[in-house]
């Protein structure tokens, strides 16, 4: 009888420490992530007993909300970002470390005729014949939706490309015009056109001498209420579990 008594004890026990112990982690994440963290965050909640709320947004959307003092357990974003917050003491210091990095890529839907990106020339005729392209609105502050506009400009083909451009704004990846039909091509992440598959297909990324690589810098925010549990979270990132993850998803770990 004892030794029931005492093991009764000890179930009772655990059921009630363990709840006290999970915590409950708030975090920003980029857009390009999202697919990412749908298969990287189930296992850390499950090793760990944490639960994890994430909002995804761009680097532009999650700006104004760290600087008005949202909280938030955990930030990931554009390294350029990270470090500026960290210089405006938003961050815990030390806290922050290069997580990934992804480049940008073409893409078509799924069974259409893929154009030739091999070099420089043919990823601009690529352009120029497109009917339409589908890209990020810049006015929502995603990385590509900046640099496309400027590339373009670069290559002398902006004035052509103009009028077959369709932004995408509100949060909505651009993918989704081509996926619908309503835009022939698309320029995103990498990760982003991989994360839609298969109802889209990554032409191919951009030639060597034109192509640029979006750091993605992790972080604590000053204000975060389970910042252990953060570090926790953070560190699941770097197992070799999660590497192979964000490499499957296009993403280059640090």
């Amino acid at each position: 009888m004892i030794r029931a008594e005492w093991a009764l004890a000890v179930v009772l026990a655990t059921s009630v420490i363990a709840p006290a112990a999970a915590a409950e982690i708030t975090a920003f994440f980029p857009l390009s992530m999202e697919h990412t963290a749908h298969e990287v965050v189930p296992p850390f909640e499950k090793s760990s007993g944490h639960k994890v709320t994430i909002q995804y947004g761009t680097a532009g959307a999650v700006a104004p909300k760290v600087r008005n003092g949202e909280i938030a357990d955990v930030l990931i974003s554009a390294a350029a970002q990270i470090d500026g917050f960290s210089k405006e003491n938003k961050l815990v210091a030390d806290s922050g470390f290069g997580l990934a990095k992804v480049g940008v890529g073409m893409l078509a839907r799924k069974g259409a005729a893929k154009p030739d990106i091999s070099s420089v020339d043919a990823f601009k005729r690529a352009l120029l014949n497109a009917k339409s392209i589908a890209l990020a609105d810049p006015a929502a502050g995603g990385a590509v939706g900046i640099y496309a506009p400027a590339l373009m400009e670069r290559l002398g083909i902006s004035a052509e490309l103009r009028p077959k451009i369709k932004l995408v704004g509100g949060g909505v990846a651009p993918v989704e015009p081509v996926i619908k039909g309503d835009a022939e091509i698309g320029l995103t992440t990498i990760s982003e056109i991989i994360q839609f598959q298969p109802a889209i297909e990554l032409v191919g990324p951009l030639p060597p001498e034109i192509q640029t690589f979006f750091a993605f810098t992790a972080g604590i925010p000053g204000n975060a209420r389970e910042p252990a549990a953060a570090k926790a979270l953070l560190d699941f990132f770097t197992t070799p579990r999660a590497i192979s993850i964000l490499k499957a998803k296009g993403l280059e770990s640090g």
